[in-house]
């Protein structure tokens, strides 16, 4: 039975608000894709006022050139300036929206790499799980509202996978791009450095890091143009943008989108601007923002067809994500294991690299962070109980990718905020027949009891099957005691 103080930690907090940071409406439309979606909006009647000016300015020079008489020419000369005055006012107001868009952007890009930093690499690691996690858990599992919600959170979801990706890929010597192998190497010498205490300084992170959360982070964008929704939702407005698309409307679609998703990077965000006076200093500045571009540019080209090159560090996580946030209206939690399955099927195919494939998922497991587990508890000789507990799947790398390590959400089938860790085998987790097996000799009464004895509304979930294959943990993490599931545990135990 659940209670305590439904609120969230300072970490749920912080994590909410990414979210709503990239992907939400907001008071003042200041969240990535609301401007994004401005930017869409507006480009189409900005794109007309220049050329209106440059038209002026044009006509303007042509009358001037044909011109002999002095009076007319001055007015002539006043046209032009005018023109020239309004293209330039019209060019300034874009570029000022442009370098907010990209600050804002680049600023969000910094808070995650903070998040998910860590002085160790076990540390890293269980801030990504953290990360992770977390966004699995305060995302909604059952009833209306799942696609809405999963397609504002699988950004940030899906941002975590690639740099957690990256930073495995280059450790196994994985890695074959010459910009990310240059930048990392000097990565490692600034490492050394007495500068070192300013990440925002490495040059891997700015070089490298920050354009990739840049890609990972638009790399939908483009749905959210007028032409894209168009195609989601009809001329009315009024189709299921979530539905299944056919042959003809999916193709269309993903042409708009990777077109308008390039198009935002490139001139709707684009580059940092010099501030210095030194004409050297500034050709080096823009001569390497213009790299970074460059690398975002080549990670969302390839990403469409990524072969074995460095595309397969945003189209491997885009398919992991489809399946664990997806956006179908045919979306089953408890199926979420699958994703494995999705992943092998994508690469056989040669859709994306079979060993960036294997390497996520030998990050992840076959069970996704935030998962709820249900397992068959052991006894301290190692026998099996007459009942089943409930867990949270917490740690990446597990030794065994069928074998998840989980932070313990019951015990004696009652909830409690004790940090013990179990590593539940394939033999006693009831995700696997061999461990529903177990329990189907067991009478229904018993069954019965063990639901009722875990929640106090038991009359409301009747429904619930009497040998779970999971369990879904969203109303336990709502409560602010159980929130603090990666921390370190006080006990690591093998079931």
């Amino acid at each position: 039975m659940l209670h305590g103080k439904i609120e969230d930690s300072i970490f749920s907090k912080a994590i909410k608000s990414l979210v709503k940071r990239i992907h939400d409406q907001t008071p003042v439309q200041d969240s990535l894709y609301e401007q994004a979606i401005i930017y869409f909006r507006e480009q189409i009647e900005v794109e007309k006022q220049l050329a209106f000016a440059e038209q002026n300015i044009q006509e303007s020079n042509s009358a001037l050139a044909n011109n002999s008489d002095a009076k007319k020419a001055k007015s002539l000369e006043g046209q032009l300036d005018k023109a020239n005055k309004m293209h330039q006012s019209l060019k300034q107001e874009q570029e000022k929206k442009r370098q907010h868009r990209y600050n804002h952007v680049v600023k969000i890009s910094n808070e995650i790499l903070d998040l998910l930093d860590g002085e160790t690499q076990e540390e890293a690691n269980n801030n990504t799980a953290k990360m992770l996690g977390t966004l699995q858990l305060i995302s909604p599992i059952e009833g209306n509202g799942i696609a809405q919600a999963n397609q504002r959170t699988k950004h940030l979801y899906k941002t975590a996978l690639c740099l957690k990706l990256l930073d495995y890929l280059l450790e196994k010597k994985l890695i074959t791009n010459t910009f990310v192998l240059q930048k990392y190497q000097e990565h490692q010498i600034w490492k050394s450095s007495k500068d070192q205490s300013k990440p925002e300084h490495s040059p891997f992170r700015t070089d490298v890091q920050i354009p990739l959360i840049i890609a990972s982070l638009f790399q939908d964008v483009g749905h959210y143009h007028p032409d894209a929704q168009l195609i989601l939702k009809g001329p009315d407005g009024k189709l299921d943008e979530f539905r299944a698309l056919d042959k003809d409307e999916r193709t269309q679609l993903l042409k708009v989108s990777y077109q308008q998703a390039l198009r935002y990077v490139t001139f709707g965000v684009g580059i940092d601007t010099y501030k210095g006076n030194s004409k050297e200093d500034r050709d080096i500045f823009y001569k390497e923002e213009q790299e970074k571009l460059k690398f975002t540019r080549i990670l969302l080209k390839s990403a469409i067809n990524p072969e074995q090159g460095i595309g397969n560090l945003l189209k491997v996580p885009q398919v992991y994500c489809s399946v664990v946030m997806s956006t179908k209206n045919n979306y089953a939690y408890e199926h979420l294991p699958r994703v494995k399955l999705v992943m092998d099927k994508g690469a056989e195919v040669g859709a994306y690299s079979k060993a960036v494939s294997d390497a996520l998922i030998t990050i992840t497991g076959v069970f996704p962070q935030g998962y709820g587990v249900t397992y068959i508890p052991k006894d301290s000789d190692r026998q099996d109980l007459d009942r089943y507990e409930y867990a949270i799947v917490v740690g990446l790398f597990p030794e065994n990718i069928e074998v998840p390590e989980c932070r313990v959400a019951t015990r004696n089938l009652t909830f409690n905020a004790f940090g013990v860790n179990v590593i539940v085998s394939k033999e006693n987790n009831l995700y696997f027949n061999v461990a529903r097996k177990k329990l189907e000799k067991m009478s229904e009464e018993r069954l019965e009891e063990i639901l009722r004895k875990l929640w106090s509304n038991y009359e409301q979930r009747k429904h619930l099957d009497l040998i779970p294959k999971c369990w879904f943990p969203y109303e336990y993490f709502s409560y602010s005691k159980f929130q603090n599931i990666w921390n370190k545990a006080s006990e690591r135990v093998k079931n």
